[in-house]
């Protein structure tokens, strides 16, 4: 290996801790209500947010809409949130500028729910695009896929959806949403390491 090829085999390292990390302050921000912090995280090129059946919202304008209608809003001090972001796997593109991540997240919260506090369990698939300007990773664009929102008590394959919860302002509605009992797979971004496929 020539030196040229190992600065790139760093730079592509580099920037896969860089994605990581930058999917890992996205949760810490969300979980904790800090939306602003969580709007600087995403391009002024962003495509598209997409949040289960929430719908469809394009172009910064959009992120911006989308999560600073939450900007100032205190959640309740019982109010909590916990989505772990796990098995995350990136595939930079050979330009180095764009790149895919796709993580599991399991999640727990505490929240208003018809009129009573409620414990709910979650789980999703997040599979995300990243975008590289002036030596900095953004996002470009989020998707995060619902498989089952249920209620502690009752589990998923009793209650695999409590609710629907479209946004009247989204752009367009949820382009893949179908939560368990399904079977509908969110398709992988990357490639199969050994076949290539």
């Amino acid at each position: 290996m020539n030196l040229e090829e190992l600065e790139k085999q760093v730079t592509r390292l580099e920037d896969i801790q860089e994605i990581e990390d930058l999917q890992r302050m996205y949760g810490y921000y969300f979980d904790n209500a800090m939306f602003q912090e969580v709007i600087d995280l995403f391009s002024e090129n962003t495509e598209s947010v997409e949040i289960t059946d929430h719908g469809v919202f394009r172009g910064k304008e959009a992120v911006r809409k989308m999560y600073g209608g939450m900007v100032g809003v205190p959640r309740p001090g019982w109010m909590f949130f916990e989505v772990m972001q796990s098995q995350g796997v990136i595939d930079v593109a050979p330009d180095g500028k764009n790149a895919t991540g796709r993580w599991y997240t399991p999640s727990f919260e505490c929240r208003p729910f018809g009129g009573t506090q409620k414990q709910t369990w979650q789980f999703g698939v997040y599979n995300n695009e990243y975008i590289k300007e002036n030596g900095r990773w953004y996002f470009k664009k989020l998707h995060w896929n619902l498989t089952f929102w249920t209620s502690y008590e009752r589990g998923f394959l009793k209650v695999p959806k409590l609710s629907d919860t479209p946004f009247p302002n989204a752009d367009a509605p949820a382009t893949a949403y179908h939560p368990y009992p399904s079977g509908y797979h969110v398709p992988y971004p990357f490639k199969h390491p050994v076949t290539g496929m």
